[in-house]
């Protein structure tokens, strides 16, 4: 006769193995959704930038008969044209400054903010309060900003009373050009290559913007800093300065790598905010990547670009995931 102590070691398997089954029940609908508005989505626009199409005549899995195959010609054209250069460059541009400004800026403020004694809640809301506003939003209220009528741009009309409105600047390698903020704010000659300064004037209000975030997620990095290692700091006389390079900042490199990310994210994926102020100009100087793919999908719907179109939105995410991926696998490996 098997004994009771046997039966129960027996049960126990099978009692796992009705939950692993119960919770994979669970899971259909989430992945059922999962599947439906972001896997087969994603695999419908990696094959769809296989084959020329447009958007009046879009490309359709169900129907083979009207595919008109393109093979790996989308992705050579894009490769080979000189207007995905120049927006690459510029989302260069707004990969690197983008993230570094918001990263700077919101730890300084939530350091700032952290030691201050009075009003504390009322400085987060005034930095937390422009994320409720849409990026397009922030683009037209800025735009009234950078206006170049004096009697209407309150940055013109600002350096109109400090009488060096419409100034023109040279700094080193920097070339500025004050009161043309949105046509040629200046240029930055770097050996041969001048980076013009139209996007930092497009990245400044972003970051207004998007500082928010930052602070809230600084702000919840140092509640979690330990009180002990803090008073220890302070009784073996640390400065102010070493408490915060040496116990502050390290505590916070989890949510430094979290808004790092973030931050990268948004600028490769920026849109609204440069169609909004400058459409893409002068000249194409703030034509980014997202800008460029709206314009060949949608701008001409009668264009059979939308095949270049879906090539762009691939390339854009295979440059996600690889400047993702060595940020969260360290992040990853140190938690």
């Amino acid at each position: 006769m098997m004994t009771s102590r046997a039966r129960t070691a027996s049960a126990k398997p099978r009692g796992r193995g009705s939950e692993s089954r119960l919770a994979y029940l669970f899971l259909i609908p989430l992945l059922a959704v999962f599947t439906g508005f972001y896997l087969w989505p994603a695999l419908a626009t990696f094959l769809s930038s296989f084959f020329t199409w447009g958007m009046l005549n879009p490309w359709r899995v169900e129907r083979p008969d009207l595919w008109v195959g393109a093979g790996l010609k989308n992705y050579t054209a894009t490769l080979a044209s000189a207007d995905f250069w120049n927006a690459a460059l510029n989302s260069v541009v707004w990969l690197v400054v983008f993230p570094f400004l918001v990263v700077t800026i919101s730890l300084a403020l939530s350091l700032l903010i952290w030691e201050a004694k009075k009003g504390t809640g009322l400085f987060r809301s005034a930095i937390i309060l422009p994320m409720t506003i849409s990026l397009a939003a922030v683009g037209v209220i800025w735009g009234f900003i950078y206006n170049p009528d004096p009697d209407k741009g309150l940055l013109n009309a600002g350096l109109r009373l400090l009488g060096i409105g419409n100034a023109d600047l040279t700094i080193g390698p920097l070339e500025l050009h004050l009161g043309r903020w949105l046509s040629n704010p200046g240029v930055l000659h770097i050996g041969e290559l001048d980076v013009r300064l139209t996007n930092v004037m497009i990245i400044i209000p972003a970051v207004w913007a998007f500082v928010g975030f930052g602070v809230i997620t600084f702000t919840a990095g140092l509640t979690s800093v330990p009180a002990e290692l803090l008073e220890a700091s302070k009784v073996d006389g640390a400065s102010r300065w070493q408490t915060i390079r040496h116990v502050t900042l390290p505590s916070l490199r989890p949510s430094i790598v979290v808004v790092t990310v973030i931050s990268i994210i948004f600028a490769l994926r920026t849109f609204d905010i440069v169609f909004v102020t400058t459409g893409g100009g002068p000249a194409q100087d703030t034509q980014v990547l997202g800008l460029l793919l709206w314009q060949q999908a949608f701008q001409f719907l009668d264009s059979p670009k939308a095949g270049q179109a879906a090539a762009i939105a691939i390339i854009m995410s295979a440059v996600l995931i690889a400047a993702a991926m060595p940020f969260l696998r360290k992040n990853g490996n140190q938690s």
